[in-house]
């Protein structure tokens, strides 16, 4: 399989796909979730079977294919993984060219199976292209080397091949050929020990040792221990050992023991070689021949047949090769048998269609009265098809020689009137325009109302305001004009009583003036006495005297409060008159506020009424703003309408002109068929 161009012309195509799609720069994670489904690169139902049915007819567990980046290509039965590089036996494989593991079971077949893994290079420049792994059958290989050994027997004790690894047997063959399972190392330890100083290379000791030679490259040997020649021979590339051994009592000469322990070398060594040669020549020998048979079929000889030989593989390729060229002949002849029979239909065909041309040729130059004769076949439909087309044809000629007719006399009559509609519209579009430009200057002027109004609402509204704050501050007038009234009573009355004030003073000022006259006297009379008294009587003289001067001044100055008096009660007087007066003044005043204050509030409400009326105004000039805009983008569209209508009205004339012309060609161009009316 490691030279079949298809598994290498697929490992070619899988490392291209890869290397296109990238996926070598993706995480394991991303790419085992994007191929869970599969498990492949890309499905190849035609491989995968093949794989399957080498599994089957050779008795193995399964067969896979990997791409140099480790992803699966093919295989007999889906795998668990899509990557295999994280592999040790794919490392193995691809650093070592092969690779075997240890026995373990296959889950999905419940089988214990042996994996062989194998690097596959390009053939022309040893390029690696990835690995193929077998799974084979722990029973199918200890039944091979059961065959290869039974005669190897010759009569003696056993020969066990032991995993050195695992320290157990893989199985035994004992005398009689009989094959069994795991058991004891005939030999138990030493023979371990010393099959594992052979598979490591070291130089065993000489204790024991009977014989040490080199076979491929490994040292084999044989030995005695516990009255028994062993003979112990690694497997290349495993870490298994074939360990034969026959009872040291057994009479037997040394010759035999040497030709038996001679063959089970050779046995060891050839079988892998041989094996190896067979199944090469099984397959490689077959696929030359069936290549050199597809070369001779490509050149053209289809009477080759590729032989059934070779494995069951090569049997099974040539037998579909073979298959497949029977196929292509008979395809080959069958294309040849339409060909010839397309052929001669083609030239009947000819001669009908030359037949029919000459029937119907004067239908080209207006003849509507040709007809085809009808036959039997294709052409029959044909000529039958041509003749229904040719009467309609000529029915279509008749209609529309009777149809242009009445449309170019329709249409003479139709031009005038529209002629005349396309004028009214003009007529029209200027009386439109006219009204249009009357609107818009009515626009214009109701515009300059609408500012005008909502200006004169806008001084109403601030005259409003000023009364309104003018009768506030009125108010607030009236008021203090009341208060200053109530303020002038009250001060009045307080003069009053300061008038009644200044009564009384008055007559404590006549009291003290009579208690000063009389002090005056008593100072008099005291001075007199005084004098009388004599010497005694000067001490007392003094007093008279300072109260006769006391009462002087207390004279004097009852004097200046009379006379003090006398102006406040004047001035008292006159402010009380004057009080009186602004008293007067002040209610005549309040009155006159208070009929100001009456008409201010009337003028307040006539300016709310003003104000209200002016809003009224403003707004209704807006409205009528707004409708004399609507107004004017009505006219507009009128305008626009009429223009159209007008447009219309000429390119309707126009087309009408043109449709009278086409409607002449036409009953010009039809005037050129010949039908027969009559029938």
């Amino acid at each position: 399989m490691a030279t079949n161009p298809q598994i290498l012309a697929t490992l070619r195509e899988g490392a291209r796909q890869a290397a296109t799609q990238k996926l070598p720069e993706r995480s394991p994670e991303s790419l085992e979730q994007q191929f869970a489904a599969t498990k492949l690169l890309q499905p190849r139902p035609e491989l995968n079977d093949y794989l399957a049915q080498v599994t089957k007819t050779r008795g193995l567990v399964e067969i896979f294919l990997t791409e140099r980046n480790g992803f699966n290509l093919a295989y007999s039965s889906p795998t668990s993984d899509f990557i295999q590089s994280d592999e040790a036996w794919w490392q193995a494989a691809k650093a070592e060219a092969a690779a075997i593991d240890d026995p373990e079971l296959d889950e999905s077949t419940q089988t214990v199976a042996i994996a062989l893994a194998k690097s596959i290079k390009d053939p022309q420049n040893q390029e690696f292209l990835g690995v193929i792994k077998f799974g084979i059958p722990a029973s199918t290989l200890f039944n091979l080397i059961k065959d290869a050994l039974t005669d190897a027997l010759q009569g003696q004790d056993q020969i066990q091949i032991v995993d050195l690894g695992a320290r157990n047997t893989i199985l035994t063959l004992d005398a009689t050929g009989a094959l069994a399972g795991q058991q004891p190392i005939t030999g138990g330890d030493t023979v371990l020990e010393r099959a594992n100083v052979l598979i490591q290379n070291a130089q065993p000791p000489s204790e024991d040792w009977l014989e040490l030679r080199e076979i491929s490259g490994l040292k084999a040997g044989k030995f005695r221990h516990e009255n028994r020649f062993f003979s112990v021979n690694p497997l290349p590339g495993t870490d298994w050992a074939v360990v034969a051994s026959t009872s040291a009592q057994v009479d037997t000469s040394a010759r035999e023991l040497a030709q038996f322990f001679g063959f089970v070398n050779i046995i060891v060594v050839v079988l892998a070689v041989a094996i190896a040669l067979y199944l090469a020549k099984q397959v490689s020998q077959p696929l030359a021949n069936l290549s050199q048979t597809a070369e001779q079929i490509a050149a053209g000889n289809l009477t080759m047949q590729a032989t059934l030989e070779g494995t069951l593989e090569t049997q099974t390729l040539a037998e579909n090769f073979n298959n497949l060229v029977i196929r292509v002949k008979t395809l080959l002849e069958e294309q040849q048998q339409e060909a010839q029979r397309q052929r001669e239909q083609r030239e009947v065909l000819e001669e009908e269609i030359v037949q029919i041309l000459e029937e119907v040729g004067d239908a080209a130059v207006g003849d509507l009265t040709v007809r085809a004769t009808l036959t039997a076949g294709d052409m029959g439909t044909v000529a039958d098809l041509f003749n229904a087309v040719v009467e309609n044809l000529r029915e279509i000629a008749v209609e529309v020689k009777q149809s242009a007719g009445t449309v170019n006399s329709s249409l003479e009559q139709n031009e005038g009137v529209i002629r005349d509609l396309a004028d009214k519209a003009l007529a029209e579009v200027a009386t439109i325009r006219q009204t249009l430009g009357s609107v818009e200057q009515m626009t214009d002027s109701i515009q300059i109302v609408a500012t005008t109004a909502r200006q004169a609402a806008e001084i109403a509204n601030d005259a409003y305001q000023t009364v309104q704050t003018s009768t506030t501050e009125m108010e607030r007038a009236v008021d203090s004009i009341v208060n200053l009234r109530n303020t002038v009573g009250e001060t009045a009355k307080k003069m009053k009583r300061l008038g009644e004030s200044s009564q009384k003073i008055s007559q404590v000022v006549s009291l003290i003036d009579e208690i000063a006259l009389k002090t005056t006297l008593l100072a008099i009379n005291a001075s007199v006495e005084a004098r009388r008294a004599g010497e005694q009587g000067q001490g007392f003289t003094v007093v008279a005297e300072q109260v006769g001067a006391l009462a002087e001044q207390s004279a004097t100055a009852t004097q200046e409060i009379a006379q003090l008096v006398a102006s406040i009660q004047a001035e008292t007087q006159e402010v009380a008159a004057a009080m009186e007066l602004g008293t007067a003044q002040v209610v005549n005043s309040t009155q006159s506020v208070e009929v100001t204050k009456e008409q201010l509030a009337q003028v307040l409400q006539k300016s709310q009424e003003i104000n209200q009326l002016m809003q009224s105004i403003s707004q209704a000039t807006v409205s009528q703003a707004q409708t004399s805009q609507e107004v004017t983008n009505l006219m507009q569209e009128f305008t626009q309408a009429a223009e159209f209508r007008s447009q219309f009205s000429r390119e309707v004339a126009k087309g009408i002109q043109e449709t009278a012309q086409v409607a002449q060609h036409m009953e010009a161009a039809v005037a050129q068929f010949k039908v027969d009316i009559a029938s």
